[in-house]
């Protein structure tokens, strides 16, 4: 089967859709940022970066963000982003030597090392983003992001070598090495700087709060396998949900596609029900808990929203009026056609109709 073929799913996800005031700003601030450091260097790359609206990304999954912290959000992603096309696009991914050697430079500046006159572009902004992280966190959480970066380089490379020696992971590998793979537990760590938040240790650790952070990546990685399955089939990248059941179980296309749709419904499904077991951890520290789990919840609904506006992964077009949400979450008064791959979001009244 081919993909002109495929029937992509509603993707259930029953949670709200919200949107940073500041998502437009943050937008054009990310677009100024990659050029200056030149992670961008003609104008296809930049017109394909402005299609792109990473910064509309943060935007979504952080909504209540102060704007310079959104900021640095946004320009964090981006940087793991365009780190990503290299290592798709530009052979990167598939040298896991020199690969290694630019995640080892990366991990110096994320640990306050200073950029050198011959070190790349993608260093050079990666300390930009660190001198503007350190004075919003302590030493501990900086501890920990850097932590979270070294496992997505780890896993990153796990991927390089697999594409170097042509060899397809088997699906428990994958699944077990997709959280880190994704790069999602920075993000996660991210919650704390542009919530204000500061989470003890009591609470980051207790059994309910990391199966709802699990269950976060999972839902945002393997939608993701979904959305960009056509992308990944296209530079012959094997590490996608979706193909690796396809290849390892026999399945069909649109079998693995259906699968993976069901697995997706069961993770948020037990999300809300280890959401209604959280324990109380006391008042102030059950507010900040609240706030964090809410962003959980806007990063399992905003990559979906912004994989609908974003050109990132608009290989299977079709043209749709799309009501437009304003900030937080209020509806705008208009709607705009919008190039979307050929999914939906559906709710929990859509399932039940079915």
């Amino acid at each position: 089967m081919n993909f002109k073929n495929i029937i992509f799913p509603r993707l259930y996800c029953p949670f709200p859709e919200l949107v940073s005031p500041f998502a437009e700003a943050v937008h054009e601030h990310t677009l100024d940022w990659a050029s200056r450091h030149r992670l961008v260097t003609d104008d296809k790359a930049f017109a394909r970066l402005r299609s792109s609206k990473f910064g509309w990304l943060a935007a979504r999954a952080y909504p209540n963000a102060p704007l310079d912290r959104l900021k640095i959000v946004s320009d964090w992603n981006t940087w793991l982003f365009i780190l990503d096309d290299q290592c798709d696009e530009c052979g990167l991914g598939r040298r896991p030597a020199e690969l290694s050697a630019v995640h080892t430079r990366c991990l110096e500046m994320l640990c306050g090392k200073h950029p050198e006159a011959g070190d790349l572009p993608l260093v050079r902004a990666l300390h930009d983003i660190f001198s503007r992280l350190e004075p919003l966190a302590s030493q501990a959480w900086l501890a920990r992001f850097a932590k979270s970066a070294a496992e997505y380089f780890e896993a990153t490379l796990w991927e390089a070598q697999n594409r170097f020696h042509k060899q397809w992971p088997d699906r428990a590998s994958y699944v077990r090495m997709r959280p880190y793979t994704g790069g999602l537990y920075t993000d996660i760590e991210l919650i704390e700087i542009t919530e204000q938040i500061s989470l003890p240790c009591l609470v980051r650790t207790h059994s309910r709060v990391n199966q709802l952070v699990a269950i976060t990546n999972d839902v945002v990685c393997w939608c993701n396998d979904i959305i960009s399955l056509q992308k990944e089939k296209a530079h012959g990248d094997m590490h996608n949900l979706v193909l690796i059941m396809h290849n390892e179980s026999g399945l069909g296309l649109q079998e693995s596609v259906n699968h993976a749709k069901r697995l997706i419904e069961n993770r948020i499904r037990r999300f809300q029900l280890f959401e209604n077991q959280l324990p109380s951890f006391g008042g102030q520290i059950d507010r900040e808990v609240a706030r964090f789990v809410a962003v959980l919840r806007s990063w399992m609904r905003g990559n979906l929203d912004w994989s609908y506006e974003s050109g990132r992964y608009n290989t299977l077009p079709v043209t749709k009026r799309i009501a437009r949400t304003g900030t937080n979450g209020k509806p705008a008064k208009k709607a705009w056609p919008i190039a979307v791959p050929q999914f939906e979001i559906s709710t929990e009244a859509d399932l039940l109709a079915e």
